[in-house]
């Protein structure tokens, strides 16, 4: 029998561009969805690529293929984590194990799990219907669910007061994006520092460093986490080892071995560099959204065509030069940004051809991704971004500004 059918787990957003990859390969993908209750407002996914157009459950999955046909599960987006996992294991192809599979989702986990390593972390606390006492926090706090995705549910405290207020009300009973009941919340100290992300793919012992970002927030709209945008750095920058370093030892402490991983945290700028990087958090899988899409033009080798290759079972250390140890540096070629637009009225709406042929005109423009459609949201967070753009070579930073004013001129 053939193995050569790929599962996709969860396949939104950057799931659907494994599709695409393993079918220009030769590979039948099938999609695999965890929960039915999904929002599909938020995540929906291409089935273009796919054979089955209507999504497997996983006991479909299950009763459908034997394991001489499978030939990788992938995980498709943060909510195919562990049962991608569990997946991986039914079907005996690679991936992290399950008996530690909670290191790679539940947030508060994956800060113990730091602090029993040794490693600086975020002082955390589970928060549910029946809790009391708060930590104290001269910072102020943040909280948001344990199981989410993007910014949905984060929330910022400057005191115990307003925390404790918020709490007495919220619906324990809330079903969020994911399909997810909202009945457990981790609450965090508030950190400060730059946000950065590194993107890894893990082969057993070999870790390989694709991308490195940083994220520009802003305070709009009463959020304090709006993103605005999302500019890629130079890897090998002597400034940002410590960060680099210290996300290979969290790989160690939440028992990552296989896969690739998302992970953000902060750090402070010095006359040395950045310093004292603390995790956020971390996915186990690929940067959501249309990262992937815009690294394949700014790092060599890219993080998607890593990812790809590691579930094909090749060896990634063919794709670098000679490495002393087993972390491995990808190469940036050229600058590129993700802008992120932002909208102020409830009532407005983007005038989708004219926005679209302003924005052609840039220099460094790249791909453009509108993600509503009618009126717009008013932006609060990653899932009511209305527009993601893409901005590859040097003008990128004055194109983001003339971006911005196309954007407001588009609206009506």
């Amino acid at each position: 029998m053939d193995k050569g059918k790929i599962l996709i787990v969860d396949p939104f957003s950057t799931g659907a561009l494994y599709a695409q990859k393993f079918y220009e390969l030769g590979y039948q993908c099938y999609v695999v969805l965890t929960n039915s209750d999904i929002n599909d407002g938020y995540f929906s996914f291409d089935n273009t690529y796919f054979i089955n157009k209507v999504a497997y459950s996983v006991q479909e999955c299950k009763e459908k293929f034997c394991r001489d046909e499978i030939l990788a599960v992938v995980i498709g987006a943060e909510t195919g984590v562990l049962i991608g996992e569990q997946l991986a294991e039914y079907f005996g192809v690679a991936g992290n194990s399950v008996r530690s599979g909670l290191k790679r989702r539940d947030k508060f986990i994956m800060q113990n799990a730091l602090k029993e390593s040794g490693l600086k972390h975020i002082k955390s606390q589970l928060i549910n219907a029946g809790s009391e006492y708060f930590f104290d926090s001269e910072s102020g706090y943040i909280l948001k669910p344990v199981n989410s995705a993007g910014s949905d549910g984060v929330m910022f405290f400057e005191n115990k007061k307003t925390l404790s207020n918020y709490i007495k009300n919220i619906n324990w009973e809330k079903i969020n994006a994911l399909g997810i009941k909202n009945d457990n919340y981790i609450l965090q100290s508030f950190e400060t520092g730059d946000e950065f992300v590194v993107d890894m793919i893990v082969q057993d012992d070999n870790i390989f460093i694709c991308s490195l970002c940083v994220y520009k927030k802003g305070h709009h709209n009463g959020s304090k986490f709006v993103y605005e945008n999302m500019q890629m750095l130079d890897i090998t920058n002597k400034e940002y080892q410590a960060i680099i370093q210290y996300a290979t030892q969290c790989i160690k402490a939440l028992e990552v071995k296989f896969g690739a991983v998302h992970m953000e945290l902060l750090a402070k700028s010095s006359t040395d560099g950045y310093v004292n990087p603390v995790m956020i958090e971390m996915g186990a899988r690929l940067h959501g959204g249309v990262a992937p899409i815009i690294f394949e033009k700014c790092y060599q080798p890219n993080l998607l065509e890593l990812s790809v290759y590691n579930y094909l079972n090749q060896d990634l250390t063919q794709f670098y030069g000679k490495t002393k140890g087993n972390i491995f540096y990808s190469k940036i070629i050229s600058k590129a940004k993700v802008v992120f637009l932002i909208n102020y009225q409830k009532e407005n709406k983007l005038d989708k051809q004219l926005f679209l042929s302003k924005i052609q005109s840039l220099p460094s423009f790249y791909q453009a991704k509108i993600l509503t459609n009618g009126l717009m949201p008013v932006t609060v967070d990653l899932l009511t971004c209305p527009v993601l753009v893409c901005l590859v070579g040097e003008t990128s930073d004055i194109d983001e500004n003339k971006l911005r004013i196309m954007f407001d001129e588009s609206i009506y």
